[in-house]
């Protein structure tokens, strides 16, 4: 779906070009995915916006199918490294830094730089006369580089050259707008494109889970239900660095998705997972709180584990006592994602957000 704007508005949109810096990983990772998203549907509807990267040769090769601008900054990360390492510019470091800037895109206070959360105090530091916006889609994560021992009257949130904080959950809003008293912050809707992520009831015994984070709950919970013979029939199925295409199979093919999520912005795969019609259980994360109904998943509180087991084995027994009533919960959760996060509601949200920040600068 195309929003569409004015010409008078466009005319404004068009002023700035908007950088969105993005870390180089090699792993898929839901948040830098959001930030290519984001950054294909301004340009699609003629706002002037583009990747920025460290170097050419770390690209994120996984997001190849996303067709947009990217631009590269070895300066800007090099100096983040600097930050963090609260490393002194000597002689030599000022050189390297005069070097890396003539080899980058050109940065300066007529574009916005849009920065993610996960740089904490610094973003205020790089280009500090260049105007910003935090897109924050992991909340808890805030407060990075900041030292317990000092005051921080002037954060990256309240500076004054930061013209607004994006976040993606009702928790993340909550959690900003209570900690910066004024601060100008909106919300919008991610989007799971239902082409890709769509029911299926041709559902196997099988339990999916993606094994990157707290690991350890993860052995826990799959290896008491293993001990107890509760699950002799059933398959385990690790989602790992896969592309959304696999994730989706694998989703689809499931009849329970295991959440393990710890202090999530949204917690995208718990709601991919519902798209497919998977019963999800598990921890919600805080930002999965707005979609974890209790008609078509069970919130089990972060690091109880044998109450994590004890749900997983009743809602085994459960489908194995009726299948056909069991798996239309999954299909409610389908209906209910599909409608509620939709990628028409992403791509309105996104733009009339970016309308009002541009408008006002």
């Amino acid at each position: 779906m195309i929003v569409y704007v004015s010409k008078s508005t466009i005319k404004i949109l068009c002023m700035r070009k908007i950088y969105f810096v993005c870390p180089n990983t090699t792993h898929i990772t839901g948040g830098v995915k959001q930030i290519y998203k984001q950054v294909e549907i301004l340009n699609r509807n003629g706002i002037s916006a583009c990747v920025l990267l460290e170097k050419k040769k770390q690209s994120n090769i996984w997001l190849t199918s996303y067709n947009i601008p990217i631009k590269y900054s070895p300066y800007l990360f090099k100096r983040l490294r600097y930050f963090f390492g609260d490393k002194k510019l000597n002689i030599k470091r000022k050189l390297k830094l005069y070097y890396l800037q003539r080899k980058s895109e050109k940065i300066d206070d007529s574009v916005i730089l849009v920065f993610p959360e996960i740089y904490g105090i610094y973003i205020k530091d790089v280009f500090p006369d260049t105007p910003k916006v935090i897109f924050n889609q992991g909340c808890y994560m805030t407060f990075s580089g900041f030292s317990i021992d000092k005051d921080y009257p002037i954060t990256p949130y309240n500076d004054r050259k930061t013209l607004a904080t994006i976040v993606a959950s009702e928790d993340a809003f909550s959690y900003l707008s209570y900690t910066f008293k004024g601060l100008n912050i909106y919300r919008m809707i991610l989007g799971i494109d239902n082409a890709i992520f769509n029911y299926s009831a041709e559902k196997s015994k099988q339990i999916c889970f993606m094994p990157r984070k707290m690991e350890e709950d993860i052995i826990q919970v799959i290896h008491i239900l293993k001990q107890r013979g509760r699950v002799q029939n059933w398959d385990f199925v690790s989602i790992d660095n896969k592309t959304e295409k696999e994730v989706s199979e694998i989703m689809k093919k499931s009849i329970f998705f295991l959440s393990f999520n710890r202090n999530e912005g949204f917690g995208l795969p718990a709601a991919e997972a519902m798209a497919c019609g998977c019963y999800v259980i598990g921890y919600h994360g805080q930002g999965g709180k707005e979609y974890f109904k209790p008609e078509f998943s069970t919130i089990i509180e972060a690091g109880n584990i044998i109450e994590y087991v004890k749900e997983i084995e009743e809602k085994i027994a459960l489908y194995e006592k009726d299948s056909f009533a069991f798996l239309e919960k999954g299909k409610r959760a389908s209906q209910f994602i599909l409608s509620n996060y939709s990628i028409e509601k992403e791509e309105e949200s996104i733009l009339k957000i970016w309308n009002k920040i541009l408008s006002n600068t």
